[in-house]
Order: structure tokens, then sequence, then C-alpha cells
């Protein structure tokens, strides 16, 4: 018998994002035409001075190892960008530069969890997170917020009352994936009240901060005073708002004691972010976000178009996007379990969406649908939707 495996990763399940994609590439190769509404990575490349900012990196062989924490340049666009879009003031030494919002949240969680701390997630929520506290040892504790006309809300009583004397930190996402929602200043407000009552960390996830509709505005927790800026971790990365997934170029903003420890941990884990794509994104702060600019006004065209097309479909309501590029749909509760008909409606219709269960039991008659892809793929994915709910 071979020696155990940590009893932390076997904890971890498997995405049922990529799962639903892997069964869509199986149909495909079957010949089925597949309409993909699950993956959230934006269909636009990247814009085009980024690309040359990396091209002339590699032409002047820029490609040592950098400082684990990120080039002193980059920390230094950063947090201006941090500052001058919201409103968030933050010290260069403060930023952490790392593989995607994945390395920063978990060197975060790493950084700020021990085994037996519990962590409260607000769901609707990422699923990944919940993954990252669990491989510290420490324990998610879901506190699920109520939908009100299809729109999910905080509750802060419910964040409340999910507090323990073992709970180390909250961890919430503005804007919101899944929900398409902008947390209100009010919202947060509560939140921020709680933290501080508490002495807990926040962490933060704002990685669609530049991804905003209509008159919503993108609030930073840490701008809301001193007491919260001590005590919020933000994670974010160029990866939704520059369309650079692939690129795998994020951060992390920590109070300055907390900082050279997720350096240390960036340095321990994956050494530092690579050098080109780090000057590709000193690139992308100080000269893309006009390119940015017009992929949010072609997201809200798209996320108006989405809920348009949804809200005709009886027995479905999906309130127009605020922020991020997922919409997300209430469906009948007799129609059954979000699971059986996203599998449904990939097997009979061919189009992928993600079931409200990834996200927490009070998502469960819920699908997600991500429109980061093309108009004339959305319209073809809603008319197939069209004709194939209800699923009976």
């Amino acid at each position: 018998m071979p020696p155990k495996i940590s009893r932390f990763a076997q904890s971890i399940p498997g995405s049922t994002v990529v799962a639903m994609r892997r069964q869509a590439d199986l149909l495909q190769s079957e010949g089925v035409e597949i309409i993909d509404f699950g993956i959230g990575e934006p269909d636009f490349t990247v814009p085009d001075v980024v690309a040359e900012a990396a091209i002339q990196a590699v032409r002047e062989g820029r490609s040592d190892y950098t400082d684990p924490a990120g080039l002193t340049e980059l920390r230094v666009a950063i947090a201006n960008f941090e500052e001058q879009q919201h409103a968030t003031h933050v010290l260069p030494d403060q930023v952490v530069v790392t593989n995607g919002s994945y390395g920063a949240l978990t060197a975060i969680m790493r950084g700020i969890l021990e085994p037996g701390d519990e962590a409260v997630v607000i769901v609707p929520g990422w699923g990944p997170c919940r993954q990252m506290i669990r491989l510290c040892g420490a324990v998610p504790v879901e506190a699920a917020m109520p939908a009100v006309d299809g729109r999910f809300v905080i509750d802060a009583e419910v964040i409340s009352a999910a507090v323990t004397d073992r709970t180390k930190a909250i961890f919430l996402n503005t804007p919101w994936n899944p929900t398409g929602r902008v947390l209100t200043r009010k919202e947060l407000s509560t939140i921020a009240a709680i933290a501080v009552r508490e002495d807990l960390w926040v962490v933060a996830d704002e990685v669609y901060s530049e991804l905003v509709f209509g008159e919503m505005r993108h609030v930073s927790i840490a701008s809301l005073g001193p007491e919260m800026a001590e005590r919020t971790i933000i994670a974010s990365s160029l990866s939704k708002s520059f369309a650079m997934t692939g690129w795998r170029l994020g951060y992390c903003i920590a109070p300055p004691d907390l900082s050279p420890v997720l350096s240390k941990i960036n340095h321990t884990t994956t050494r530092c972010a690579a050098s080109i794509v780090q000057y590709a994104a000193l690139a992308a702060f100080e000269k893309a976000l006009p390119d940015v600019e017009l992929m949010r006004a072609e997201y809200a065209a798209r996320g108006r178009a989405v809920a348009r097309g949804l809200n005709q479909i009886e027995g479905v309501c999906c309130p127009i996007p605020e922020g991020t590029f997922y919409a997300l749909t209430q469906i009948p509760g007799e129609w059954g379990p979000s699971a059986a008909v996203a599998e449904t409606l990939l097997t009979r219709a061919g189009v992928i969406v993600t079931p409200g269960s990834y996200y927490g039991p009070t998502c469960e008659h819920f699908l997600r649908l991500s429109f980061a892809t093309s108009m004339a793929v959305i319209e073809e994915g809603i008319e197939r939707l069209r004709k194939a709910l209800p699923p009976t």
C-alpha cells in the first residue's frame, strides 16, 4: 500500500465548469455544435499595446527572475491604478505581484489561516476559494445570501450568525460572480461593521472591478476608512478586465505588516510571476485603459441582450447584470435541480450553462450564463434555450 495522500488535498472536489466543458468536448467530437455560456473567459484579444510590450521584452532579453514581490515599476503602476480608480490609498510596498488571482488568493489564505481556523464565505460564491481555504487546513463556512426578485443581496444578520470564536476572515467578491451584482457602499458597510466588531480579516476578490455597467460604481471595502484598510486584503488580476486570462498575472494588496509575508509565500511557491508578462502588465496599466472601456461597453450591451432574451422564456427571471460578464437567471423549482437542467440543456440543445448549485445552496434553482462571447453566439444560444426550455 502506498503512503497516504494529504486529507486536505483529498477534500477538494472537481470543478463543475471544467467537467461540463469536458462533456461538451466529447459531444463536439461527435459533431455537435456547442454554444458555451459556461466559461468565464473574455473572447477579446489582448490589447495591441500589451502584446507589443511583451514582444519587446522578449527581444530585449528581459527574461530574468524578478523580485518575488514583482517589478518595482509595476507595483508603482498598480498602486497608482488602485488609488485613481477605486480611491484606495496604496503604497507600492503593499503590492505583491502573483501568478493570476489564483496565486494572489492562495498566498493570502496561507498568510492568514491556520489549521482549525474558519473563514466565512459569502455565497453564492466562486467555488475555488472554498478549496483554497481547505488546503490550509481551515474550514470554509458558507453564509448563504437571499434573493429578492431574482437578485441576490447581502444579509448582514446571516453573515454575523456564521461568525464563531474560530472565525479568522470573511471572503467577499464584488463585482459578484456568479450573481452579476455590484455590491453597494451600504452593503459593504454592513460587512465592514462585522469585521471591525469581531476583529476579522476581509479578503476582497475584486477581479471584476473594471467591469461595471451603467450608473453602477465599484467600491472597494478597503476604501471605507482606516479601520477597514488595516484589515482588508485585496486580490485582483488582469485576466478579466484586460482579456489576459492565459497570461496569469495577478496581484494582492495587503496591509504593510502582511505584504512581506505574502511576498515570502510567493517566493516559496512560484518564485515570481513571469518577467515578460510583468512588462506587458505595466503597459496595460499605463496605456490600455481605453481598450478596457471599449470591452466594458460591449459587455454591458451583451448583458442586456442576454437578460432580455431569457426574460422572454416563460417562468424565467433574469435581472439585468450590473457588472462582471455573468447573468444569473432564476428558473422554476418544478423544473428540477439546476444540475439536471444544465445537463439537459447540454445534451438536448448543445448549450453549456453552469448550474447554480455549484455556487451554494440558495442558488439551486438558478443557472449562470457567461456572456463573454459574441452577440451572434448569444443570439443563437438564447434561441436554442427558448426551444429547449422547459426541460420536459
